[in-house]
């Protein structure tokens, strides 16, 4: 894919892998459009701010595409990155929990790519899941977390299937252990992968040939820290 002048949608934008993706995709000459839960997040971030919202409102979802269509004249690229976990025991997991990491991590994945589909299928375009290599490794006390990112696996696949005839890529990005102090880190985290690792991975895969499709790609720390 052409990037510079090209238009994405980026998810989760306001930290982590999120914001290190937005930005490396503006440094590319990408009209980037982000979307974050808190407007403080996403100061100074890249060129175009469409919505500081929770993405469990299907309304949210549907206002990032139009925002993003509106701005840049279309979409090509969506980057479906929000996400959200929590520990705990199946015994001790709420049913608010449950269902706000359910529909942070799948059912809003589902509905902005939906929304985005219009869009994408006009004359090509590149939808990457970031998921997480706990989709496919179990984790004590991460049941909910590991379920959603299990299913945004399938449903990825599924999209794939639905929609290659139409010029589409649907990527699955399944990372290790990433340093965004998302599980709380109080250790060193030097041995993790960074945010930036994810975000070259996206633009590498977007500068594949257009006939050429990688459908999930797993990454990995070079060496997992060093068990005393």
């Amino acid at each position: 894919m052409e990037l510079r002048g090209a238009s994405a949608l980026v998810t989760g934008a306001g930290r982590g892998i999120g914001r290190a993706i937005a930005r490396r995709l503006a440094r590319a000459g990408v009209g980037v459009t982000v979307v974050a839960r808190t407007a403080s997040e996403l100061d100074s971030l890249v060129r175009e701010i469409v919505a500081a919202g929770d993405l469990r409102d299907p309304g949210v979802c549907a206002a990032a595409v139009a925002g993003a269509v509106e701005a840049h004249g279309r979409l090509q690229i969506l980057v479906n990155n929000a996400g959200i976990g929590a520990h705990a025991p199946v015994a001790d997991t709420s049913d608010e929990d449950w269902e706000r990491i359910l529909d942070t991590n799948l059912t809003a994945v589902f509905r902005l790519t939906r929304a985005a589909l219009p869009h994408l299928t006009r004359g090509g375009g590149h939808v990457f899941m970031i998921s997480s290599l706990a989709g496919q490794n179990p984790i004590a006390g991460m049941a909910a977390y590991c379920a959603s990112k299990a299913a945004l696996d399938h449903f990825a696949r599924c999209l794939m299937l639905e929609v290659r005839q139409q010029r589409v890529k649907i990527t699955t990005i399944a990372p290790g252990s990433v340093a965004t102090g998302f599980g709380g880190e109080r250790e060193d985290a030097s041995w993790k992968l960074a945010p930036e690792d994810v975000a070259e991975a996206v633009l590498d895969l977007l500068r594949t040939r257009d006939d050429a499709h990688l459908s999930r790609v797993e990454m990995r720390p070079l060496r997992p820290p060093t068990r005393a």
